[in-house]
């Protein structure tokens, strides 16, 4: 489109110039041509005049002389007749008429017609500026060939005096015949020298026009990604140096864009793996940038949502809010938005800040999302672990102050009621120190101080050992406990051995406190192809979904007081956790509440 389109621009402007300058020059020449022509015409017919005149002088003289001669008419009409054939054949061979006649105006001689029958011609135009000695020439409607004539005559002296006249005429349509053979001529050649001016001005306009192309062409290659483009150099004129020039912008702009696109894809690579939520805006407030943190934050398609207003994506009134406030007063707005869930609630902090250029116009903003869950999470923990620690040190500290004092108090204290209450001192000391060595425990094994002892260690030997050291507990709250493993041979792991063992105790422990009389444990232990798998399952009070995986938090008890009541120090399945943890595997709980418990441990092989 573009090519035919200046190519025929510029043609256009070449056809103009040159069919107006052969217009001007074409009508220059035509009428120099017709006037040349015209002047021509005229000298030739002042020639033929004068030589008509030489020809004729001496008839006219005689026929002046008649009066005063001896001629008999027989001799004049002789002479007149002699000149008359000579005037046809001058008439003929001229192409034009010629006539001669006498000082009183009667015609001699004519080419084209008897002088018998023709009129007097004294008082022909040409004929009286002929007497008054003016060369003139005349058009005029001839009566004796009824048509339009151009005459011209002189008169013809003998010893200065006038003896006759000669004229000679042309039909104007023959000198208007010669005059359109010659501007026919001009017309040709005008028209072959514009044909060629044409062929040329179209070589001309495409070889003025081709590096023009060429250099949309490549620009247009270049403003879509293609910066491989040149252009052709082929001549050292100012079009070359300008494409030479663009050759050099379109080298510079490569590299440019090269360092953009290095920078950029560094930038990106950088927010990509920034854990921070990363939203840029422009000054209309549409998306135009959003990393992969943002984008599952907020459950955003990273590509839909580009080029999309903000507000109409993330429907989130604390960020909207936000980037509002720092683009009406150009501060960093700092908020917090909290969404609960149905685990732990969603914080997100929200940093929202103004992009400006060097003019300090605004250009738009840039929203950073820093989700702090995790870290609310574990204060909330941190928080609530000073609380439960204080509380569940406290307890038996208390009980054991007060029964103390009771004792201290009462000197008198009969003996029984005396050992009673120092066997709950024991209790509560037991409790205590159970407390201070599992926290002991917990602290050692989140701290990574101490590695676990690796060796050898056969789980089937650790099932067998637990499972039968709560025999008699289980007995005695009619329980059944069934042991699971699905090959005799032994299944071993490395791992610390007392480590491991604690970790079944208290899986076993705990089902045993959870489970009421007539329940069922299971204890299940399965070498998997990579894997082997610890379950222990009972038939106790369950455990709800919203609560499943608090239970591994320290001091957390889905039933505070049936804890307390059967001892337990709410650090149980913590520690179990971590145990699990240090040794490559996982815990996972399956839980319904009222239809018992499955806590299913997994450890690598």
């Amino acid at each position: 489109m573009f090519r035919s389109r200046l190519l025929w621009r510029l043609y256009a402007g070449y056809v103009s110039i040159i069919s107006i300058s052969t217009l001007i020059v074409g009508t220059l020449v035509s009428q120099q041509v017709t006037e040349n022509g015209l002047n021509e015409i005229h000298r030739s017919l002042a020639v033929r005049t004068q030589f008509l005149a030489e020809i004729a002088k001496d008839s006219l003289q005689d026929h002046s002389l008649q009066d005063q001669s001896l001629q008999d008419h027989s001799q004049q009409n002789l002479n007149s007749s002699s000149l008359q054939q000579i005037v046809v054949r001058l008439g003929n061979n001229t192409e034009s008429r010629l006539t001669v006649i006498a000082n009183s105006g009667k015609v001699v001689a004519d080419s084209k017609e008897l002088p018998m029958n023709m009129d007097n011609h004294g008082q022909r135009p040409e004929i009286i500026d002929a007497k008054a000695n003016v060369a003139a020439t005349i058009s005029r409607f001839s009566q004796t060939l009824q048509q339009q004539m151009m005459y011209r005559a002189q008169q013809v002296t003998a010893n200065q005096i006038t003896i006759g006249f000669v004229r000679v005429s042309l039909p104007l349509s023959t000198i208007d015949e010669k005059l359109k053979q010659l501007r026919v001529i001009v017309l040709f050649g005008a028209s072959l020298a514009a044909a060629a001016a044409l062929i040329l001005g179209f070589y001309v306009a495409k070889r003025f026009s081709a590096p023009l192309i060429q250099m949309t062409e490549v620009a247009e290659a270049i403003s879509q990604g293609d910066y491989d483009k040149r252009i052709t150099v082929r001549h050292r004129d100012e079009i070359g140096q300008l494409a030479t020039a663009f050759n050099r912008m379109a080298k510079n702009s490569e590299q440019r864009m090269a360092e953009i696109t290095a920078d950029h894809k560094r930038l990106a690579m950088v927010f990509s793996g920034m854990v921070e939520g990363v939203i840029g805006v422009d000054h209309h407030q549409k998306i135009i940038h959003v990393n992969q943190a943002a984008a599952k934050l907020l459950e955003l398609s990273m590509t839909t949502c580009l080029n999309k207003p903000i507000w109409e994506q993330v429907r989130i009134q604390e960020i909207t809010n936000a980037l509002e406030q720092a683009l009406e007063t150009r501060e960093v707005v700092k908020t917090q938005m909290r969404r609960p869930s149905e685990t732990d609630d969603l914080v997100v902090n929200i940093n929202a800040a103004i992009l400006s250029n060097e003019a300090g116009e605004v250009t738009g903003a840039v929203i950073v999302l820093h989700d702090i869950s995790e870290l609310d999470r574990l204060e909330r923990i941190r928080r609530d672990f000073v609380a439960n620690a204080s509380h569940e040190l406290k307890t038996p500290i208390t009980a054991i102050r007060g029964l103390a004092e009771t004792i201290l108090d009462d000197a008198d204290m009969e003996v029984d009621v005396r050992h009673s209450f120092i066997e709950k001192i024991n209790s509560q000391s037991l409790r205590l120190s159970q407390l201070v060595t599992d926290l002991m425990t917990l602290s050692r094994l989140e701290s990574d101080q101490n590695a676990p002892n690796e060796q050898q260690v056969d789980l089937t030997e650790i099932v067998r050992s637990s499972t039968s050291n709560v025999k008699t507990v289980c007995d005695e709250r009619q329980l059944t406990l069934t042991v699971q493993i699905d090959q005799k041979d032994k299944i071993s792991i490395f791992g610390d051995m007392q480590a491991l063992s604690q970790l079944t105790d208290n899986l076993i422990d705990n089902a045993i406190k959870y489970t009421p009389s007539g329940g069922t444990i299971t204890v299940s232990l399965k070498n998997e192809e990579n894997e082997v798998q610890l379950s222990v399952t009972d038939t106790g009070i369950g455990i709800s979904h919203h609560y499943q995986q608090r239970v591994f938090e320290r001091f957390y008890r889905v039933d505070k007081a049936r804890s307390r009541e059967l001892g337990g120090t709410g650090l149980g399945l913590s520690i179990v956790k971590n145990i699990a943890e240090q040794h490559g595997g996982s815990i996972s709980i399956k839980s319904q509440q009222g239809s018992g418990s499955t806590f299913r441990v997994v450890f690598p092989i």
